[in-house]
């Protein structure tokens, strides 16, 4: 599949607005993990204007291994006129349900559906008059399509779409970069996981290339070995998060490498290891003590420690706290002796954590400025 690759949010909201525009379907395809289905929640329906509500403006339908009935409604017989009608399908945004109000509807990994269940998707996409049907059920007028799907070389095992699909589609890839996700992580408050350190310190390889340990590409031939992927990685910052359980070494470790593979599992449990062997550090230096190391590897442990500590030590009230000056340690200890590069990662950590460093008198020094 040679369709163009998009990796920005706000490009794939303009894409789908130009869909919108032409009446052409968006058809998405990626690595399974990198976040097909997300984008479309939380990047397509704001672009089109959506809340991305499930049930109320936004539908995912993923029929693979379901019945006719479950796509086209179920028979019902009448006996009077020896005639069969179809009950309205569950979950489908027909208009009998929603009436014309605009909706977003996924199609998720539709390649995958079992080819009769394909077919009765046909009048979704060629339409013969101005509303989008499924079996006898009209849907919304202002019904916007999304399709998703899976590569073979992605370890799928994806049927290659048919020609008149594909000709009726705005057809792309969406592989997402390390900074948009380690942005849309830290909206989602997974900043103060040592997991979202590491990525932020090593998901690059020696080249500075992505790939490595955020997400590579699949291993040819595929084995079915774990694979590092956007929404594994979620789960490890889910695990590691602020306030999350404590769990015991062997089983974080385990867990970790089950999700992600042993290559990016031991090298981001090691780096959880290392913060946790820095607090003793870190209190010195936070009492004045000691100085930051000079170590790069050591900096970006130590600062998100201090991090942790500082949201912890400010969480009644960051502001006041700043104002204070009761996280003049953290400024002056750690942030600011660290390398440029760190410095300037812990300030917009900082803030994405709720500490308002930008309050701080010397916040022009912390910018880089």
């Amino acid at each position: 599949m040679e369709y163009p690759i998009v990796s920005s949010s706000e490009e794939l909201g303009e894409h789908a607005q130009m869909c919108q525009t032409d009446g052409t379907i968006l058809f998405i395809v990626g690595k399974g993990g990198d976040g097909k289905t997300t984008v479309t929640k939380e990047v397509i329906c704001p672009a089109l204007g959506l809340k991305g509500i499930e049930g109320e403006d936004f539908f995912t339908i993923n029929a693979s291994g379901s019945a006719p009935s479950d796509v086209r409604g179920a028979g019902v017989p009448d006996l009077e006129a020896r005639e069969m009608w179809f009950a309205q399908p569950a979950h489908w945004p027909t208009r009998e349900r929603i009436g014309d109000r605009p909706c977003a509807l996924l199609l998720d990994e539709l390649p995958d559906w079992d080819v009769s269940l394909q077919s009765l998707c046909r009048s979704l996409f060629n339409p013969n008059g101005p509303r989008p049907m499924i079996g006898d059920h009209e849907l919304s007028e202002n019904t916007f399509i999304v399709v998703t799907g899976n590569r073979r070389i992605d370890g799928s095992r994806s049927a290659i779409p048919s020609c008149p699909f594909v000709t009726r589609c705005t057809s792309l890839i969406w592989q997402p970069t390390l900074d948009g996700w380690l942005d849309w992580a830290a909206d989602k408050g997974y900043a103060s996981s040592p997991v979202y350190t590491f990525l932020t310190y090593n998901g690059l390889d020696q080249f500075g290339r992505e790939g490595d340990f955020f997400s590579p590409p699949v291993p040819q031939p595929w084995d079915g070995s774990p694979q590092p992927c956007p929404r594994e990685w979620e789960a490890c910052c889910k695990l590691t998060v602020e306030g999350a359980p404590e769990w015991s070494d062997s089983v974080l470790r385990k867990s970790i490498e089950g999700k992600v593979g042993k290559a990016a599992g031991k090298a981001s449990y090691a780096f959880i290891q290392t913060v946790a062997k820095q607090l003793p550090l870190l209190d010195k230096i936070k009492a004045g003590d000691e100085e930051l190391p000079s170590n790069e590897a050591d900096q970006f442990a130590l600062t998100h420690c201090a991090l942790r500590q500082a949201s912890r030590d400010s969480s009644n009230d960051p502001e006041a706290a700043v104002a204070s000056g009761a996280l003049d340690w953290l400024v002056e200890r750690v942030l600011l002796p660290a390398r440029n590069e760190i410095t300037e990662w812990g300030f917009k950590t900082a803030l994405a954590v709720g500490i308002p460093l930008d309050q701080h008198p010397r916040r022009v020094d912390l910018q880089g400025v």
